[in-house]
């Protein structure tokens, strides 16, 4: 088991805090992103070291949905850049997808809405942002609907060291 002041990198600020982001589609089945601002970390840190956001986990939430009979694909994921379009971006850490075809005359309802991503290493470490903001996209085809989406983003902060604060940002550009 992991110490906190392992986990952290010294801050001991192991309870997560949760972030709320929602992104509303501008039109019916559109791409549309989101900037989620980030909280500025209260830590202090110690010499040679900064304090970056861990995220742990997200729980997604999407809107009622009902679909007309056809293929249909809704999809939404966190990135650290707003440049991101898709999943294989570099920048794109978090995702949540629904997709199928339904051949009903009366369409289809999606019976459950909510949908988790586990981002830790099984260690308890989580993804690590250093970033003033992340970007939440959502994007669908075939639903007929502006569709809304929210998630729960669970978080603690962590310090690292100078080098690897350096690293973190060039990597999420």
């Amino acid at each position: 088991m992991a110490t906190a002041k392992e986990l952290t990198g010294g801050t001991g600020d192991v309870n997560p805090q949760i972030l709320t982001a929602r992104v509303v589609q501008s039109a019916a089945d559109t791409t549309t992103t989101q900037e989620i601002l980030l909280p500025v970390p209260r830590p202090s840190s110690r010499k040679g070291r900064s304090i970056v956001m861990e995220i742990l986990r997200v729980k997604y939430n999407i809107s009622d949905l009902v679909t007309p009979a056809g293929q249909i694909q809704v999809l939404g994921f966190l990135s650290t850049s707003s440049s991101a379009t898709t999943l294989s971006d570099p920048t794109s850490f978090s995702n949540f997808s629904r997709d199928g075809l339904f051949a009903t005359a009366v369409g289809f309802a999606y019976s459950s809405r909510r949908f988790e991503d586990d981002l830790t290493d099984g260690a308890g470490h989580g993804f690590l942002v250093a970033t003033d903001g992340i970007f939440f996209t959502l994007i669908s085809t075939n639903t007929g609907a502006a569709n809304i989406s929210t998630a729960k983003i669970f978080y603690r902060f962590k310090e690292v060291s100078l080098e690897e604060y350096i690293g973190i940002v060039q990597g999420q550009q």
